[in-house]
């Protein structure tokens, strides 16, 4: 039984098979975990209170695009559903390694929308053991922000946190450490991708069409929120686009957490990464350091929202966070509400 809520083409790698489960604990009590069921990627933490510190025993990620394709009301591709499975399963294989005897699995708009979304959830639940939440986007925005003040250094005052996935774009304010107002647009990477850019690499057509969309989006969702952000402010972005343009700026060749929590995205550089990004084909735009095959297709859909997110709050810089979701979810399954 699913609980009530707490708070293209396959064209996607697999989960890589060989020794990426970490190593069992001897420590007590076992690790819990938590898993993000995204609509692009299923993200993996296992971890347990270390101080005033989240000890990661395993942390992991696969982009199984679950929403491929999905319409609301419909219900999820086969293919889609196929891929995120076996991501799943091979998550179980690696925490029953560890030991973890708590497992949470958040669901985030792609179940939200899918009509088999609670059906899929019942089935993980039954199937795997694992305990299930379908999160509502006040929910999803909630516990985002908790998991963001986690990697933050120094906490600012005052802080506008987004979350953009797949299919959602999450907005938090945050004051003084509370979250004083959060919304949730249907703004996505994934969807936006499918929507508008048919064509690779992209025709200016095609783009201007997206961001047109987008900033009109925007503009009406949040045309109060402007005079609601007190300066000095933070504008601070979390979950993969924000991440993978932060690694992209940096030039890594590997990724690397520490890297990206609170490393600072100055516009130009963005706008300098998004046109050349515009006029490569995918396999090319693939090669550039920093960013990985699997999100090479809805990078560009995912920057523009990201600059057009700068341009409304006339930002000139925001501050990357690997940390956000998973950690809040991780936080609910430890029983703790910050750390």
């Amino acid at each position: 039984m699913v609980k009530p809520s707490v708070m293209k083409d396959d064209i996607f790698p697999g989960p890589v098979a060989g020794p990426r489960c970490g190593q069992p604990s001897s420590m007590t009590p076992a690790p819990v975990a938590a898993i993000d069921l995204g609509s692009n990627t299923v993200r993996l933490l296992a971890a347990k209170v270390q101080g005033n510190e989240i000890g990661r025993f395993l942390v992991r990620q696969e982009a199984s695009r679950l929403g491929q394709g999905l319409r609301p009301g419909r219900p999820f591709l086969p293919r889609a559903v196929e891929r995120t499975w076996k991501v799943l399963e091979d998550y179980r294989r690696c925490l029953s390694a560890l030991g973890v005897k708590r497992v949470l699995v958040g669901a985030t708009m792609a179940v939200r929308q899918a009509l088999d979304g609670r059906e899929f959830l019942a089935r993980i639940e039954r199937e795997l053991g694992f305990e299930t939440m379908m999160l509502t986007g006040l929910q999803e925005a909630e516990l985002t922000a908790a998991g963001v003040m986690t990697a933050l250094a120094p906490i600012p005052e005052e802080a506008l946190i987004f979350d953009l996935g797949g299919r959602s774009t999450e907005f938090i304010l945050v004051g003084r450490g509370l979250v004083r107002k959060t919304l949730s647009l249907e703004l996505g990477a994934v969807d936006l991708t499918e929507k508008y850019l048919a064509s690779d690499p992209p025709r200016e057509e095609e783009l201007a069409a997206m961001q047109a969309e987008v900033s009109a989006v925007l503009g009406q969702a949040l045309s109060n929120w402007p005079e609601k952000v007190q300066n000095p402010w933070e504008l601070v972005g979390t979950a993969g686009t924000v991440t993978t343009l932060a690694a992209m700026a940096q030039g890594l060749k590997a990724y690397d957490p520490e890297l990206i929590n609170n490393f600072r995205l100055n516009r130009g550089i963005l706008h300098g990464l998004f046109r050349k990004m515009i006029v490569l084909p995918r396999v090319k735009r693939a090669m550039i350091p920093g960013l990985p095959e699997d999100r090479a297709d809805i990078i560009i859909a995912g920057a523009t929202v990201t600059m057009e997110i700068m341009n409304f709050f006339e930002a000139t810089s925001l501050v990357a966070s690997d940390a956000g979701l998973l950690e809040g979810l991780w936080l609910t399954a430890a029983g703790r509400r910050s750390i």
